[in-house]
């Protein structure tokens, strides 16, 4: 009843044309606590912008002549329960509060807008920018004087359809104005036919998210978080790599000038780390200064109010500058005229309104909407949506400052670039980044180089002429008794096998360049057949010569034994026999294929600036279980090759010229040996490249041949065509062979044998060697 009585007085008073100025309260929800910094800085510059914008409306004689404003303030701390805790305080506590001033966060506001609507509170948020608030629905009252963060959803999309990107991602932190920013984005791509090809999230920790844009590629990256994630997001970019000249982010604009250089705790980057992973960054902001001179609202021009405010902020305002200050002080200004045209509509004092007063809830929320007029932070208006009319500027973070490049007009869709498009691409190289990889992909066919294998395929030609030279002169001189008692058989059979050798390794050069894959699988299994064939008739014709030798003059001594030479062939066949067991069953469950792979060559800067990068092709010839084949012949070729370096030691003092070659034979299986231990391991890994491995392979094969060929042969051409013939002589190191009766008349207590004792019947009519023990 009391409350009803001072109403009605007070309007009594007004009517009878009393000229007194009575107090019009308005609540004030500021951030004002020193725990949260970042909230802190805007709060305070928009409650001393509220508080002069108050002092210069109470000044006037044409806003509001009959009352006087106060503002009661309090301190939300930024955070959603105690902003609504200190709206029930202004709401139980009297006076009563015809309107709303804050609050600041988008977060905060959505709270506190949704319950001031009920209570038919007109507010005005200095810096709301959640596309939520836009739903009249649920926030019938709200009057924002930044634009909706939508806004910069749209003028990110005029971005993009401006320069023809079609696929892009998002990053949004999960909290608002983000995710509705982000949803806004996301809409705007689907009806604009642009792929969202990632849309990532965080709530704290971005590197994950930012992973799984690596890996999807994504070039253009639309993102949206607080200054608080803004060090983490480029910390995390600048460690995967996502910067430079082929990516574009676009993230806010409201972060303080110099972020990068502020040290927070986890995070690993340093302020230069961060200042180029950030270059060339583009931004969407608010227009918060006015940049035209003309006399405001208030009768000051955008810059005297903002030298008239740095002392009270404490801080410089430059016309790029961040904060609310502008903001602010037109958001009260445009409360005051709203207020001061309904109590016109209404026909009855504002001081009147109560909690459930709708009428004038509605009527005030009309006059503010439809307010109009030059402000500090430029010309001033809203939307029917209660989301501030005006131009949003598109900025670029050009060496760690961000400098304005071009603005976006909400009602015409349109962007308006300051500067040339290759000035915005410097970093660039003075062209838009393409939204996906463009680069060129190069085939390169890995090849044996044509020199290389021409220079093998003539040592090969001239290896085989030799051969084919040496098996006619053993043919030729047969019936000499050098080449007669060095089994001229087995030694042919031994220069076949080279001769097969020869072959493999120019097979073992022809690659994809020169024949097709068809005919490659042939080749392929070929010289994998003729390898192990070759390599069998060539070392296992000299191992059973060894082993003659071990056998006669070592293992039994005192028998007489006699091999022939048609048993070393048949331990030649078992040889062979046991490669074709291997190699044929190979053939037939596991057959050799062609095999393409593919290996990136590095790129260069060049190649980066080019879009271009090369691939190797690297064709090999291989089957399934490829490994295992061949471990199966390699350790079977290694115990016969052990063995035969076995003889050939136990036999090293033996040196019986022209009877067995045993000197030349060990040394060739020794030379083989050698030649297996380097050569094996490098034909199955690649040494820097294809042909660099084959000229090596090639060149120990060669060696080892070409020695084993000449340590056989040129010796007995020398015994042949010598005259003083070195097979007539006997001559014992070391090992004692055996004894024989001594001849009658020796004077001499030796029982060495004499040369004619031991060599006496060395061959039979077939060539084969025997000897008594």
């Amino acid at each position: 009843m009391m409350y009803l009585f001072l109403n009605l007085l007070t309007s009594l008073v007004v009517l009878t044309g009393a000229n007194r100025t009575r107090p019009l309260y308005i609540a004030g929800l500021f951030p004002l606590s020193e725990e949260d910094g970042w909230s802190r800085f805007f709060g305070f510059a928009s409650l001393k912008a509220s508080e002069r914008a108050i002092v210069d409306i109470n000044n006037s004689s044409d806003v509001l002549p009959n009352y006087e404003v106060v503002m009661i303030y309090s301190d939300t701390e930024g955070n959603k329960v105690t902003a609504l805790n200190k709206l029930y305080d202004h709401i139980y506590t009297p006076p009563v509060k015809v309107a709303l001033m804050g609050s600041v966060l988008s977060s905060v506001t959505e709270s506190v807008g949704e319950v001031a609507g009920r209570w038919n509170l007109v507010e005005i948020s200095p810096a709301g920018s959640s596309p939520v608030l836009s739903d009249r629905a649920r926030y019938p009252y709200i009057y924002r004087v930044l634009t909706s963060a939508a806004g910069f959803s749209h003028a990110e999309m005029g971005i993009i359809r401006r320069f023809g990107w079609t696929k892009i991602a998002t990053l949004h932190e999960t909290v608002e104005p983000h995710v509705g920013t982000t949803v806004e984005m996301q809409k705007l791509a689907e009806q604009n036919n642009v792929t969202v090809i990632a849309a990532e999230s965080f709530l704290a920790n971005p590197f994950d998210a930012i992973q799984r844009l690596k890996d999807k590629d994504a070039r253009i990256i639309a993102a949206n978080f607080y200054e608080g994630r803004v060090r983490k997001v480029f910390c995390s970019a600048y460690r995967l790599g996502l910067y430079g000249s082929r990516y574009v982010w676009m993230i806010p604009g409201y972060f303080k000038n110099g972020w990068w250089k502020v040290a927070e705790e986890g995070v690993s980057c340093t302020p230069d780390e961060l200042k180029i992973a950030s270059e060339g960054y583009l931004t969407i902001m608010w227009s918060q200064y006015g940049r035209e001179e003309v006399n405001t609202i208030a009768g000051i021009t955008p810059a005297e109010y903002r030298r008239q405010m740095e002392p009270v902020v404490g801080y410089s305002i430059p016309v790029t500058g961040r904060g609310l200050t502008a903001n602010a002080y037109d958001g009260m200004w445009s409360l005051a005229l709203g207020l001061h045209d309904a109590e016109k509509e209404l026909n009855r004092s504002l001081d009147t309104f109560h909690y459930e007063d709708k009428e004038f809830a509605d009527v005030v929320s009309r006059c503010v909407q439809r307010q109009k007029f030059p402000g500090v932070s430029g010309p001033f208006g809203y939307s029917e949506l209660g989301d501030r009319v005006g131009t949003l500027l598109i900025e670029q973070n050009i060496n760690g400052s961000e400098e304005v490049i071009g603005t976006y007009d909400k009602d015409n869709n349109s962007v308006s670039w300051l500067i040339s498009t290759r000035e915005i691409w410097y970093y660039a190289g003075g062209k838009a980044p393409f939204d996906y990889d463009i680069t060129q992909t190069i085939t390169q066919l890995e090849s044996t180089p044509i020199a290389i294998l021409i220079t093998v395929c003539v040592l090969c030609c001239l290896g085989t002429i030799i051969a084919i030279c040496f098996i006619v002169f053993n043919i030729w001189k047969r019936q000499n008794r050098q080449v007669k008692m060095s089994s001229p058989k087995v030694n042919n059979l031994i220069s076949i096998g080279i001769i097969l050798a020869y072959l493999c390794v120019i097979l073992m050069g022809v690659d994809r360049s020169l024949v097709d894959e068809d005919t490659l699988r042939i080749l392929c299994t070929v010289r994998s057949w003729g390898l192990a064939l070759a390599f069998t008739i060539a070392f296992g014709g000299m191992f059973t010569k060894m082993w003659r030798v071990y056998s006669i003059v070592i293992h039994n001594k005192t028998k007489r034994k006699v091999i022939k030479d048609h048993h070393l062939f048949i331990i030649i066949g078992i040889l062979l026999l046991v490669d074709l067991a291997i190699l044929i069953p190979w053939q037939i469950i596991d057959p050799i294929g062609i095999v393409n792979e593919e290996v990136l060559v590095p790129q260069t800067e060049e190649d980066f600036a080019l879009y271009r990068r090369y691939v190797e092709l690297h064709v090999k010839c291989t089957s399934v279980n490829d490994t295992i084949w061949t471990m199966a012949i390699i350790i079977y070729k290694a115990f016969v090759v052990v063995f035969g370096a076995f003889l050939a030691w136990s036999t090293r003092n033996v040196n019986v010229p022209g009877l067995n070659d045993s000197y030349y034979v060990g040394l060739s299986i020794y030379n083989t040996v050698i030649c297996c231990v380097v050569a094996v391991p490098l034909s199955i890994l690649n040494v820097s490249s294809m042909g660099v491995t084959y000229a090596l392979v090639a060149g120990f094969l060669l060696l080892c041949t070409t020695m084993t060929l000449c340590m056989l042969f040129i010796p007995k051409i020398i015994a042949v065509f010598r005259k003083n013939a070195v097979a007539e002589q006997v001559n014992f190191t070391g090992n004692r062979v055996g004894s024989v009766n001594r001849p009658v008349g020796t004077d001499h207590g030796t029982d060495q044998p004499s040369q004619q004792a031991l060599c006496s019947h060395p061959t039979d009519s077939q060539g084969n060697s025997s000897i008594h023990k």
